[in-house]
């Protein structure tokens, strides 16, 4: 009988160490070094042309360093981890460097979201059942979640601090496929990103009701992707079109699309787009005309100005946002807050919005950088620093435990007294 168990013992651990060799054949690829130095030398090119305000020399220190690491290996996920950490050093959270092969292996999301807020690493939001909003992070396995924070910071894309830290946990080929969290009350949670059971997603579909019957409305855009969510949006405006303030919640939302729509309809009268600037290495009016060739040219645009038509709402508005605001996101924001048109609630947005020139090399790797610097109207930075609020406000982790919408009912309040 035991001969018969350690039989079955050992058959287990055979197939136990096949699978293993095939997952990590799966994940394991190997570049060959024409193939390396012709995707890094299309990535210099791309950067060094379109990426806006490029410190050329700092640029190629780091190409330098990226180049001579990415030499020395001809691994994929090396390669790829180099890469992600190369372009994430132009600290812009709209250039970033993808590949197909890296998220199909090494991509299964953590099924949660957590960054710092008031000095701890906290849940935000979870699709597991077993990590909670308002849970503390303290370790990642053997690490202090500080520490490999620090360790790993260099392969996020992002255009501050701040941003890096909202995008660590949606970073997944930084996680190991396993691991153990440790929260601030003691429990210990295994990972598992290729097997964990996760609840569906939030649907992207707007959302409106009545908070006060006749007086204040609530409608929640959580994503621009498509027409249909601002054209359900629109229509909750008409719907509430009595109230005598209507609260618009866009936090967490990603952008992903083209805000005009809506935003146009809410504006009461003509306001200021952003001003943008571009930057172009070489061309055809440097070569020929400037003796700077071949340093970069500036084109910046300022005087443009957007007349909306008959507003949808022109009732008083309440705008709730927050450091997961970002992309076209933010740019549905600007003139609402530039022009005083909304009472912005909440915390400040992202601070990362760029049109952007987007590249598919045939071997699945992307590459997204930046081609467009946007300021506010007036000149004023954006990158990096976002769209304050009027009224600063944000959940605490004991908040998020008790499902308690500070930010919201802070809205409410400012609805209802004025």
């Amino acid at each position: 009988m035991k001969q018969k168990i350690l039989s079955i013992g050992i058959l287990l651990l055979a197939l136990g160490a096949i699978r293993q060799s095939r997952i990590q054949a799966q994940a394991t690829e190997r570049l060959s070094l024409q193939e390396r130095v012709l995707v890094t030398s299309k990535i210099y090119r791309i950067v060094s042309t379109f990426f806006p305000h490029l410190s050329q020399e700092k640029f190629d220190a780091q190409y330098a360093d990226y180049l001579s690491q990415i030499l020395r290996s001809d691994d994929r996920h090396e390669f790829d981890l180099s890469s992600m950490a190369f372009i994430a050093s132009l600290h812009d959270g709209h250039s970033w460097f993808y590949d197909e092969w890296l998220e199909k292996n090494y991509g299964q999301p953590v099924g949660f979201v957590a960054y710092p807020i008031d000095g701890k690493w906290v849940v935000v939001r979870s699709l597991l059942d077993t990590v909670r909003p308002g849970d503390v992070i303290t370790r990642i396995d053997n690490n202090a979640i500080e520490d490999f924070y620090a360790a790993n910071r260099k392969y996020v894309s992002a255009s501050s601090d701040r941003d890096s830290g909202v995008s660590f946990f949606d970073t997944p080929p930084i996680f190991p496929e396993r691991f153990t969290l440790t929260l601030g009350d003691g429990r210990q949670v295994t990972i598992d990103r290729a097997h964990d059971k996760k609840r569906p997603a939030e649907p992207e579909e707007t959302e409106g009701r009545w908070l006060t019957p006749g007086a204040v409305a609530y409608i929640r855009v959580r994503s621009f992707h498509g027409i249909e969510t601002q054209a359900q949006a629109l229509q909750c405006f008409r719907d509430f079109h009595s109230a005598k303030a209507i609260i618009l919640d866009v936090r967490a939302n990603p952008g992903l699309g083209e805000p005009t729509f809506l935003q146009v309809a809410l504006m009461t009268k003509p306001y200021k787009s952003w001003t943008i600037s571009s930057s172009m290495e070489g061309g055809v009016l440097l070569r020929n005309y400037d003796l700077a060739y071949p340093e970069q040219s500036e084109i910046s645009t300022t005087d443009a100005v957007v007349t909306p038509r008959a507003p949808v709402y022109s009732g008083r508005l309440l705008l709730l946002i927050d450091r997961a605001c970002t992309c076209a996101c933010e740019d549905f924001v600007m003139p609402l807050k530039v022009a005083k048109r909304a009472t912005l609630v909440g915390e400040a947005t992202a601070g990362t919005f760029s049109f952007t020139n987007f590249n598919r090399f045939e071997n699945g790797m992307l590459l997204n950088i930046a081609s467009i610097r946007h300021t506010f109207p007036d000149g004023s930075q954006f990158e990096g620093i976002g769209i304050s609020p009027d009224v600063e406000m944000h959940a605490t982790a004991e908040d998020l435990k008790q499902g308690r919408d500070v930010v919201l009912s802070k809205a409410v309040e400012l609805a209802s007294t004025q």
